[in-house]
């Protein structure tokens, strides 16, 4: 009897259309910036922040947003940047400190404010930085700067751009940036960072397209095998890590405009007198010295 009336009471609630606890409504309330800096740029603070547009249940925002800023506490009207989901703006200082926090808003909703950061004002010096001298070299740029003070290095698109966030710190007045790619262009500008939080204004920005201008390493301990009249050279391969293939020349004559990927050759036409020479070729159509092979 019990069982029976389990059964009946669990059809009730099924067709009562009872099917558990609903589900809250989505959240319309933005995250809050949960990642946000100051620094002083020359003798203007500089706050920068990352924002992925979310809302605190962290579905996707698909309206538009905008940033209220205060500073000290006042609502202030600054312009500011973005790259990505990178924000940043300058300011002025208001006295000897300023201290910001932001709130994301929507036509709806206004999040709750991000942390407070804090900025004290440094009398900074009048430095004007002389712009990095680039050189290039087979492992990428080498980037020569001022001497003394810790390094910021901005690795930039064009000579435009800036940035809040340094792609690179050193101490060291020269830095080798092998972080680049064949024909592609690169810019850079740095700052000298003066005290913790503080950067000098950026020197001038420079430009140069990496390009692998320097010959691959020959090939190495060649030698002939005769039989009649067919010779195959062999040879070891070059140590160098970009090379596509190799050319072999006869008597000063080129028998393959296509560089061969294999490290022997074989020459069916061969004659006591001939001498040949094998030359790698790297993936930027550099050529290698040559590696003479004669039959002793």
């Amino acid at each position: 009897m019990v069982f029976r009336f389990v059964i009946l009471f669990s059809v009730f609630l099924f067709a009562c259309g009872v099917k558990g606890s609903p589900k809250p409504p989505p959240s319309i309330v933005p995250l809050e910036v949960q990642d946000i800096h100051v620094k002083q740029y020359s003798d203007k603070p500089l706050v920068y922040f990352t924002y992925d547009k979310k809302y605190k249940d962290e579905l996707p925002i698909k309206e538009d947003i905008s940033f209220v800023v205060y500073r000290n506490e006042k609502k202030i009207n600054v312009f500011i940047n973005s790259q990505g989901n990178l924000y940043w703006f300058l300011d002025s200082f208001e006295g000897n400190e300023n201290c910001y926090k932001l709130f994301v808003k929507t036509k709806r909703k206004e999040s709750i404010p991000s942390k407070i950061v804090c900025i004290k004002k440094y009398e900074m010096p009048k430095v004007e930085l002389k712009p990095p001298k680039i050189k290039l070299t087979e492992e990428g740029f080498i980037l020569e700067l001022e001497d003394g003070y810790l390094k910021n290095i901005y690795k930039v698109e064009n000579q435009q751009d800036f940035t809040p966030i340094p792609s690179y710190s050193t101490s060291e007045n020269t830095f080798l940036d092998k972080n680049v790619e064949l024909d592609k262009n690169y810019c850079y500008y740095y700052t000298l960072a003066l005290a913790e939080g503080v950067e000098t204004e950026k020197s001038p920005t420079v430009c140069s397209t990496f390009k692998d201008i320097f010959p691959p390493l020959p090939p190495e301990r060649g030698k002939i095998i005769v039989e009649g009249n067919q010779a195959t050279l062999i040879w070891e391969e070059s140590k160098s890590k970009d090379v596509v293939g190799y050319l072999i020349y006869k008597n000063g004559k080129l028998l393959n405009p296509v560089p061969v990927k294999t490290y022997y050759f074989i020459d069916k036409d061969y004659k006591p007198s001939d001498e040949y020479s094998v030359v790698a070729v790297d993936r930027a159509s550099n050529k290698s010295k040559e590696l003479k092979i004669k039959n002793e």
